[in-house]
């Protein structure tokens, strides 16, 4: 590989994904858990007849895109996966970095750096690194790395930093999330939670202006607190759960629209281009309104965003990488096409890129095999 390539920004050259195999609709806890969902439509029958009307006059555009999910207990929610008693952190970054690697027809010696992030990994203090590198039979650094939600999207900008420098030829960024282990079906939390990985390969652009054009992230301070997990005692065993608290969405409503701008506006100043030039917004969907929330503030089409939610939920870090891979896989992002991404993360940071395409490999949405 020449200098001059080695001198590229980093790109995306393949993506794979992977979940687990059971889904959980809503008419699972219609059935598991009827007065719990009984008694939220109560509570949301007393709003609705509330003397008041949602959304309120001059209402933010976070809220306006809220409004038509606030009588539905599930809030847009469809479907979630679900991991299974045998199913695992590594167990599903496994199956996204083997599909990764083999839509782009690499083997892992191809590989000269992995960044593994896990929401949350397998073994409690240390990541999920070490123990990939053993089950794929690579011997080359894996770095473990936390950012919440916005992951992926660090990951990448990490990756074509390093790729540029000439520090590494080509980097694997894997994202997992693993919330469901975390909370209980009977808390209405659940609802809105999901597992899976998403895998990618970073390596130089072989074009010029291809790659990763512009970065920026900020911390998202505000938010701290309103998501944490804490060790509790259930059915008198230690387990770790996560928990929200009641400020939660205030805070995100309050902050989403800050975080998106700053972000997006000085992504799009390091890369020289305005958001008139973006072709396709991907963005992670954390939320039943979030792709519509982002498509409104920066003023794009919903036609040039994706939006898994209603199939996945909110499957963390995994967001992101996964909408980019249904947009590619459908044709939705070509090669020579300017994408900006965004990716919020609580308690985290919050952070856009800019890049231009190139031909990216992606591998069948795959289960995870334990």
């Amino acid at each position: 590989m020449s200098a001059r390539i080695l001198n590229n920004p980093g790109t995306i050259t393949s993506v794979g994904v992977a979940f687990p195999e059971h889904v959980r609709t809503n008419d699972w806890w219609e059935h598991h858990h009827p007065q719990v969902v009984a008694r939220h439509r109560e509570a949301l029958l007393a709003k609705v007849w509330a003397d008041h009307a949602w959304p309120p006059a001059g209402a933010s555009t976070y809220d306006q895109c809220i409004a038509p999910y606030l009588e539905d207990p599930f809030r847009g929610t469809i479907e979630r996966r679900w991991m299974g008693p045998d199913d695992s952190a590594q167990s599903m970054e496994l199956a996204a970095a083997t599909a990764a690697l083999e839509a782009g027809g690499l083997e892992g010696r191809d590989i000269d750096l992995v960044l593994v992030n896990a929401l949350r990994p397998d073994t409690h203090v240390l990541g999920d690194g070490a123990y990939l590198m053993r089950e794929l039979g690579m011997r080359v650094p894996a770095i473990n790395f936390e950012s919440a939600c916005s992951s992926a999207i660090v990951g990448f900008h990490l990756a074509s930093d390093l790729v540029r420098a000439g520090r590494y030829r080509r980097i694997m960024v894997i994202a997992c999330s693993t919330y469901t282990r975390d909370v209980d079906p009977d808390n209405t939390f659940s609802w809105f939670l999901g597992d899976g990985a998403a895998a990618f390969v970073v390596e130089p652009a072989r074009e010029p202006g291809h790659g990763l054009l512009g970065a920026h992230t900020i911390p998202t301070l505000e938010t701290c607190g309103i998501f944490y997990h804490e060790l509790a005692l259930v059915d008198g065993a230690p387990r770790v759960m996560i928990r929200a608290t009641r400020r939660a969405g205030k805070a995100i409503r309050d902050n989403s629209e800050v975080y998106l701008r700053t972000c997006v506006d000085g992504a799009l100043s390091e890369a020289g281009v305005g958001l008139d030039d973006i072709d396709f917004l991907v963005v992670n969907t954390p939320t039943a309104w979030y792709a519509e929330f982002c498509a409104k503030v920066l003023g794009f089409e919903m036609s040039q965003i994706i939006d898994n939610y209603p199939r996945f939920a909110n499957c963390g870090p995994a967001l992101w990488g996964n909408n980019l891979h249904t947009a590619i896989s459908e044709g939705r992002v070509k090669p020579g096409d300017l994408v900006l991404g965004y990716s919020i993360g609580s308690v985290s940071t919050a952070s856009a890129v800019v890049f231009r395409a190139g031909e990216i490999a992606v591998g069948g949405r795959v289960t995870s095999q334990p």
